[in-house]
């Protein structure tokens, strides 16, 4: 048998797009009674695997794990999940599937955690003209590439896009397809172990990006005190991370395929607010307003625009706070 020949890049990339990225999650038994929690891997969600693994998530709680975002929106859009970490326009695609989510708190936030990685050879951003630049289907990405060009002087027709999932970003670096790509951590180790190099600093005038604990309000009713315990255990995640640091660098590095110096910068990517300032974040939604504003340019499927005050439901942060 002979060799078959290697892919040209457009094939690739449009294979990639077609191709649906098949996916490994952890899925529980179908009981009523659990309360299931779709999770994938990002820094600001890390405390929840944390807790699991020490025994402090609700009895009642079940983490549905995926190694991507795209599995844990499938599976919500499908009905499938009780509550998940999200990203701010995860949450609205939901919300535009028809599913009846609130936030209850946010878990993480961050100014230049997603990289902008490319080869080597382009030490500036004008050297990307005509290079391709692979991102996420997604707006929060959209959002993003828009503030790099316009940082860099840059128009979208001066590049080429290809729209890929992250892990489907790493095959294509591997095989060098694209020229260069924006993702987020822990994709965007990989990809600079494979001979990236940032592009652009972190920079804190880059638009802010949220994580969430978004809860099902059509299944709140019989949760009763749940989410105020999941939130509990989260932080307690957090705890364990802080108090026991070196255990958990090495476990976490571990489980991601990390270094040790790439988990450090895995977790300094974020920032937790603690309960209090959570719950003072949630009643001052400027800040998750703006950003939701920002996203739903991206998304035009979002006829009319969506504030952030009918989407909070601070309650469960409440009692956490008022609990001491």
């Amino acid at each position: 048998m002979g060799i078959a020949p290697k892919l040209t890049r457009r094939q690739f990339l449009q294979l990639c797009v077609a191709g649906p990225l098949v996916l490994t999650t952890a899925t529980a038994c179908g009981y009523q009674s659990t309360f299931d929690l779709g999770i994938y891997q990002h820094p600001g969600h890390e405390a929840f695997y944390l807790s699991e693994h020490a025994g402090l998530l609700p009895t009642s709680v079940v983490l549905r794990k995926s190694q991507s975002a795209e599995a844990v929106l499938s599976s919500m859009l499908k009905g499938e999940l009780d509550a998940a970490t999200l990203a701010l326009d995860e949450f609205l695609s939901c919300l535009h599937g028809g599913i009846p989510l609130k936030i209850v708190a946010v878990l993480s936030q961050s100014c230049g955690s997603d990289a902008f990685l490319s080869k080597p050879e382009l030490g500036s951003a004008a050297a990307l003209k005509g290079k391709v630049i692979a991102l996420e289907p997604r707006a929060s990405s959209e959002l993003l590439l828009q503030y790099y060009l316009e940082s860099s002087g840059l128009q979208r027709e001066d590049v080429e896009l290809a729209y890929l999932p992250q892990l489907k970003q790493l095959m294509a670096w591997q095989e060098g397809y694209i020229d260069a790509a924006i993702s987020c951590p822990p994709v965007c180790h990989y990809i600079e172990r494979n001979g990236a190099q940032p592009l652009f600093a972190a920079d804190h005038s880059a638009p802010t990006s949220f994580q969430v604990l978004a809860i099902r309000a059509d299944r709140m009713n019989w949760l009763s005190n749940t989410p105020a315990l999941l939130l509990n255990s989260f932080y307690l995640g957090l705890r364990q991370q802080e108090l026991f640091k070196g255990d958990t660098l090495r476990r976490t590095a571990l489980w991601r395929n990390l270094t040790l110096a790439e988990t450090r910068r895995y977790f300094a990517s974020v920032l937790h607010p603690g309960p209090a300032e959570n719950l003072q974040l949630m009643a001052d939604s400027s800040a998750l307003g703006k950003t939701l504003l920002q996203l739903q340019q991206w998304m035009p499927e979002l006829r009319h625009p969506i504030a952030a005050a009918g989407l909070l439901h601070p309650a469960a942060l409440k009692q956490l706070v008022h609990n001491g």
